[in-house]
């Protein structure tokens, strides 16, 4: 189902794949700077499949990213046939919500050794660069970002990402175990609804070893270490070479949501 040398040569891993927190760290570091989180096929108007094989064609044969259910879905995947025990979830997406929405985002659990660490390759908005151990209150740091675990007044874990010296909700969950049928429903709704985000704008984002990059519209943020610089693009041309340049991704299509007036 998944080609396991293919997919590792994808995301530039060379390290041991014996089950252990230093592989499982060393596999979700690598994917995140590798792999985009991405949902430009839904603007170019291309069904979104969590079918495997789509995925691993996708992602792996055609060097593109993807959103939670196919990044996460397609790493839980490497993660069980290297002998990891894998649990799916759900969770609820705080950041960037005005209101309380549904649990839409895929994240993972993995058991290993007695501990439990929090596995998410597929949030877009300054998510894990590592695997989170599942303790509540401490804080790690991860690169340039720091992160902890709380609890919200539901009983649910909630993952916060310190962001201009606050700490800010990125999404909440449960341990309740999710199959990835259960995925189905918000996979259409995200990729079909007028009012989901990720039908009304694209993005492209990863993370750097010393920030973020972010293109969405006809702008693209770097965030580094001497601040944010930002880059706005004039012509569709101009769009496809910054998504082969600072994400890997090449566009053969007419990006008809890029097109700039006159073009």
């Amino acid at each position: 189902m998944v080609d396991r040398a293919l997919y590792l040569a994808r995301i530039g891993y060379r390290g041991s794949v014996v089950p252990s927190a230093e592989t499982l760290r060393g596999l979700h570091l690598a994917h995140v700077l590798t792999v985009p989180f991405e949902n430009l096929d839904i603007h170019l108007g291309r069904p979104i499949s969590l079918e495997p094989a789509a995925i691993f064609e996708k992602i792996v044969g055609r060097c593109r990213g993807g959103y939670c259910y196919e990044l996460n879905g397609l790493f839980a995947l490497l993660l069980e046939q290297l002998g990891f025990v894998v649990t799916r979830l759900a969770a609820r997406v705080w950041y960037g919500a005005e209101s309380i929405g549904p649990r839409s985002h895929q994240a993972l659990l993995v058991r290993l050794d007695g501990e439990r660490w929090i596995v998410d390759v597929g949030f877009g908005g300054n998510g894990l660069r590592e695997p989170l151990q599942l303790t509540v209150g401490q804080e790690h740091r991860q690169g340039p970002d720091q992160f902890r675990l709380t609890t919200d007044e539901r009983g649910e874990y909630m993952l916060q990402c310190c962001l201009e010296n606050a700490w800010t909700n990125l999404y909440s969950f449960t341990l309740d175990p999710c199959l990835p049928v259960d995925y189905q429903f918000a996979n259409y709704y995200h990729s079909h609804a007028p009012d989901s985000q990720f039908v009304q704008r694209h993005i492209c984002t990863m993370p750097t070893p010393q920030g973020r990059k972010t293109f969405t519209g006809k702008l693209l943020k770097v965030r580094g270490q001497d601040g944010t610089h930002e880059l706005h693009v004039t012509s569709e041309r101009e769009c496809k070479q910054l998504l082969q340049q600072h994400f890997g991704v090449i566009i053969n299509d007419h990006l008809r949501f890029l097109s700039v007036d006159g073009e």
